[in-house]
């Protein structure tokens, strides 16, 4: 009996020795990772451009939801046989960001004409309509600041008492106010932590406008290039 108490002893204290062991043989390793993530900005097409108001042409290459923007519109007659108030083109504009974002237009306006009589960046209204923000992932608490005073057939505007011409008057309403690149709507980050296949983003319209006027006769060109950084 007592030898059997002493095996079973000896064999306590290996089991208990090995325990000890085993713990005492543990190791660990460490992974370090890092990451940036990088100011974000993107301008796209919101969907089809309209045209109303004209008198013959149409939108040669409308947009395209989620596509690059790239509308090419011919506004049509624009002089006195054309009886409508405003020839208006109206384009969405799409913009997604991780940051505060500037949007900026440069515009350039020529034409055939030779005398003062002929359709001018002056004569092109222009402003940003409502900003919209919505859907799932999208910052819709964000604030926006519309530097132009909107939709410019409805903003200041009158004829001039000297000249008899039609102005687009409103500060930023015309398109002689972004011959250089120049603000036109900025706004706090619009996107929350979603993945880019998240097609959801701003959107704003771009509105255009001319009254129909006695210009001279011609052909004229209006390129407009909108511009979205990230300061």
């Amino acid at each position: 009996m007592v030898k059997t108490i002493k095996i079973v002893a000896i064999a306590a204290f290996i089991t208990t020795l090995c325990a000890v062991t085993a713990s005492a043989q543990s190791t660990s390793g460490t992974v370090s990772m890092s990451g940036t993530v990088s100011k974000f900005v993107e301008i796209n097409s919101g969907g089809a451009a309209s045209l109303s108001g004209n008198s013959g042409g149409g939108i040669t290459t409308n947009g395209t939801l989620n596509n690059p923007l790239a509308v090419v519109i011919d506004l049509g007659e624009l002089g006195p046989s054309n009886t409508n108030s405003f020839v208006t083109a109206s384009v969405p504009v799409k913009l997604r960001s991780n940051a505060g974002y500037v949007l900026s237009a440069i515009a350039t306006v020529t034409g055939s004409g030779a005398t003062a009589n002929k359709v001018s960046a002056a004569d092109v209204g222009f402003g940003f309509g409502a900003v919209t923000r919505t859907g799932v992932g999208v910052n819709t608490t964000g604030t926006d600041t519309n530097a132009t005073p909107g939709d410019p057939t409805a903003a200041a505007g009158s004829v001039n008492a000297t000249t008899g011409r039609w102005e687009f008057t409103a500060t930023r309403g015309n398109l002689s106010a972004f011959t250089a690149s120049t603000t036109a709507l900025s706004g706090q980050y619009i996107m929350n932590a979603v993945p880019r296949s998240n097609a959801n983003g701003l959107t704003v319209p771009a509105i255009f406008a001319v009254k129909p006027q006695f210009y001279e006769n011609g052909s004229t060109t209006v390129s407009v290039t909108f511009t979205v950084t990230a300061p």
